[in-house]
């Protein structure tokens, strides 16, 4: 988040965003953090990546600023959860107020519900926020926003998962929330940059080359659909992806997208339902809104996912 989208649900859903700092626009690291809003992250379960309610409502969130022994961090955001062996791995940004700028987090569970913070995964000297983890070729990677760094940067595993190196800058340009898939014998990349402009990206190995879209932008001022939200996924043969939807502030709510035609000369997509699919709830946690969702399938065809809320 940085600078890391029927009828709708019970307000106790709740969606997930990265402060001001991770609008699509340009910003630098010496801005003033502020007191409220802050983020926080809860875990959601359901039968469908549509139909997501909390896992401990009484609870939630189940994981936020105050599980952070050091560094000093002011709220936690874009959360990415991945399972490896008999645990599960939540990776997020937190937000150092020591250097004024996002680090990757990240902390470990055994039941999805009690999480222990194991320390900072990756930091650089710039915003580091998004930090989309996944595995591909017997490897573990994570790609994420690096927005400060005007690249964008394949990071792989050396010791899983508090050990990384650069493996690959894959792109070159200021863009936010990169989000891989692949899909059709392709990997792809959804990405945003200013203003709120979608981006796509394709290429046949995930270390390139890649190559632009015919119709990039796909769109332009579009902050109902351009910016993602967190992981894609594949649903039968059909992507579906997850996009922030602004246009009444800055992460107010999720809405997925139904991609309809995907080659490296046509694009088209249309909102799913329900429509929005998580957004501000009654509780205090998310009262102000929810910009981010990382589904993930369990062998029992359920499915969970880290969301974000922005509240007091």
């Amino acid at each position: 988040m940085r600078t890391s989208r029927a009828p709708k649900l019970p307000s106790t859903l709740f969606c997930v965003l990265s402060l001001a700092l991770a609008s699509c626009s340009s910003q630098t690291s010496t801005e003033p953090i502020p007191e409220k809003p802050f983020w926080s992250i809860d875990i959601v379960s359901g039968a469908s990546p549509f139909s997501m309610t909390p896992l401990q409502p009484k609870k939630s969130p189940l994981f936020s600023r105050n599980a952070i022994s050091a560094p000093a961090t002011s709220f936690v955001a874009d959360p990415f959860i991945t399972q490896h062996g008999d645990s599960w791995q939540l990776f997020f940004e937190l937000f150092n107020t020591e250097t004024n700028r996002g680090e990757i987090g990240v902390a470990e569970s055994t039941n999805l519900i009690d999480w222990r913070y194991r320390g900072v995964a990756l930091s650089e000297p710039f915003h580091l926020s998004y930090p989309f983890v996944f595995s591909a070729e017997n490897e573990i990677f994570m790609i994420p926003e690096t927005k400060q760094a005007g690249t964008v940067r394949l990071y792989r595993a050396t010791s899983y998962p508090l050990r990384w190196t650069l493996h690959k800058t894959l792109l070159k340009g200021q863009y936010t929330d990169s989000s891989p898939i692949y899909w059709g014998g392709r990997w792809w990349i959804f990405t945003c940059s200013s203003p709120y402009s979608l981006s796509i990206f394709f290429a046949d190995t995930l270390t390139g080359p890649w190559k632009a879209h015919s119709r990039n932008p796909i769109y332009v001022d579009a902050p109902d659909r351009a910016r993602p939200a967190g992981r894609p996924i594949i649903i039968g043969d059909t992507i579906y992806r997850f996009v922030q939807d602004n246009r009444e502030g800055y992460g107010k709510r999720v809405r997925a997208m139904r991609v309809t035609a995907l080659s490296p000369t046509t694009f088209s997509e249309h909102i799913a339902a329900p429509d929005p699919l998580f957004q501000s709830g009654g509780s205090a946690w998310n009262s102000n809104g929810m910009h981010h969702v990382s589904p993930m399938q369990r062998p029992d065809g359920s499915w969970v996912a880290a969301v974000d809320g922005s509240g007091n």
